[in-house]
């Protein structure tokens, strides 16, 4: 019987939830559901698979209990033609047990599919959809079980990860949505989060207990035709290497999950070290600037903390810390934000910077398939700069005319702060040959002030000048690491 046919003969009338016996499984889920906000959303991701079949009944049987909002979100991939049946099945279980479905069609390219493999690319492209459906304060349900997280540390293993990757999968993790953006100042239980509530659970406890509820494959879930393909390293993992190991290790799969809980629980003592280590090698903005600056700067640096484009790194302080040690600030610096992190060549020539740091202006670059980072060494310091992947061209010196208009507003809207008369000056970018008239130090070129308010190469097409109508002259400069910093001296 095919899937399509097996759909069409489900009965209508909904398997009782009630009767589901208690198991970890069950416990595992009431326990995440009642840790959940009651105000917010919890999304249960629905391929149409075993696990997640499960997860989304054992999530409304909890829910009998513990009362929380529940919606089904099901990603259509447009990958095959049995994509078809797993949204019909979607919709089947979400009347059955209802809750809301929102289904998601995604639109593949070939480039990324060349870039990143089919695997890969899916997955990233399936998440984003995933989380687009959320709001501040909701979680994504996801169904990885304990066999999946036994796959994923072999997976990373054989890539030679390691303490982060060899951690595997953790049970939850903040999400990065969106319409969140200000997530940075929201407090932790408004935040959305990713969440794997069985974890803990085997593969063999879901088909038990789907066993018991008289569910059966064709009919109450699907499976998908591409897990039975060994070209895709996982399926090799699942089908060959693990029954080989269970042969011989019957908790392999178990014992391997709770290896990645201890990793993970060791990680997070390595984070706490490489936080600390962080904001000692960090500079601050109080390091950078003077203090008749800090004032004018105050509102402009809380607008930038908040998307952190840039950071500074002191390269003295740096190499006051051993090799592994810089290693682990490098790539937390990295990791915690979400950046690309450095591939190992790189990593290898920014310690080589802080062993050895070059006379001139040195960068290095990299990227992901979602952002780019350049890091500069200029007069001391490590300067971090990252963009997504469609700008990341225009890392150095290049601004778009969006830029320009941005900063060009940024630096009118600085100067009505200061209380100053608008219609008497213009302000634009510099030109070439301009200089600025100061007391006590007669005329000066731009560049040698750039210079002296060490002020980095590549950020000076950012600067803009105020010039007076009636004569040109320029009366002050603005940049957005300093405010009008610059004042010239009075006429006459």
């Amino acid at each position: 019987m095919s899937l399509s046919s097996s759909l069409d003969s489900m009965s209508s009338s909904p398997q009782s939830l009630g009767e589901m016996a208690e198991s970890r499984a069950l416990v595992a889920v009431r326990a995440a559901l009642a840790a959940t906000d009651s105000r917010h959303t919890v999304w249960i991701a629905l391929s149409g698979g075993l696990d997640s079949v499960m997860l989304a009944r054992l999530a409304a049987r909890a829910a009998q209990e513990c009362p929380r909002r529940l919606r089904l979100v099901h990603v259509h991939h447009g990958l095959q033609a049995a994509n078809d049946d797993f949204e019909r099945l979607a919709r089947r279980l979400a009347s059955r047990l209802g809750l809301p479905l929102s289904v998601r069609h995604l639109a593949l390219d070939e480039a990324a599919f060349k870039s990143r493999g089919v695997e890969a690319a899916a997955r990233e492209a399936r998440l984003a959809a995933l989380t687009a459906c959320l709001a501040a304060g909701d979680s994504l349900w996801l169904a990885q079980h304990q066999d999946d997280q036994a796959e994923t540390l072999l997976l990373n293993a054989l890539r030679g990860s390691g303490g982060r990757g060899l951690a595997a999968m953790p049970p939850e993790r903040a999400l990065t949505v969106g319409n969140l953006s200000t997530g940075r100042d929201l407090p932790p239980h408004a935040r959305a989060r990713l969440v794997r509530p069985l974890l803990d659970v085997s593969r063999r406890d879901l088909e038990t207990l789907a066993s018991q509820q008289g569910l059966c494959v064709s009919r109450d879930w699907c499976e998908d035709p591409s897990n039975l393909s060994q070209r895709f390293d996982r399926n090799y993992l699942r089908h060959t290497v693990l029954p080989a190991l269970e042969g011989r290790w019957p908790q392999a799969a178990g014992s391997l999950a709770r290896s990645a809980q201890q990793l993970q629980e060791e990680q997070s003592l390595l984070d706490e070290l490489a936080a600390e280590l962080l904001a000692k090698v960090r500079l601050s903005g109080a390091e950078r600037v003077t203090p008749e600056q800090e004032q004018e700067q105050e509102q402009e640096q809380e607008q930038e903390q908040e998307q952190e484009p840039e950071v500074q790194l002191s390269l003295a302080r740096l190499g006051e810390l051993s090799e592994p040690r810089q290693r682990l600030v490098l790539r937390y610096l990295c990791q915690s934000r979400g950046w690309p992190v450095p591939p190992r060549g790189r990593l290898a020539s920014l310690q080589q910077w802080i062993a050895t740091p070059p006379d001139s202006v040195a960068e290095v670059r990299w990227h992901s398939p979602v952002s780019s980072l350049v890091v500069r060494l200029w007069r001391g310091q490590l300067w971090w700069q990252v963009s997504d992947t469609v700008t990341r061209h225009g890392l150095g010196d290049g601004v778009s005319d969006c830029q320009r208009r941005e900063l060009d507003d940024r630096a009118r809207q600085s100067w009505q702060a200061l209380a100053a008369q608008e219609d008497e000056v213009v302000i634009g970018q510099r030109q070439p040959g301009d200089v600025m008239r100061l007391a006590d130090r007669g005329r000066r070129d731009l560049k040698r002030l750039l210079q002296e308010a060490d002020i980095p190469p590549w950020q000076r097409h950012q600067l803009r000048v105020a010039r007076r109508v009636r004569d040109q002259a320029i009366v002050a400069l603005w940049h957005p690491a300093c405010g009008w910093w610059l004042r010239a001296k009075p006429s006459g």
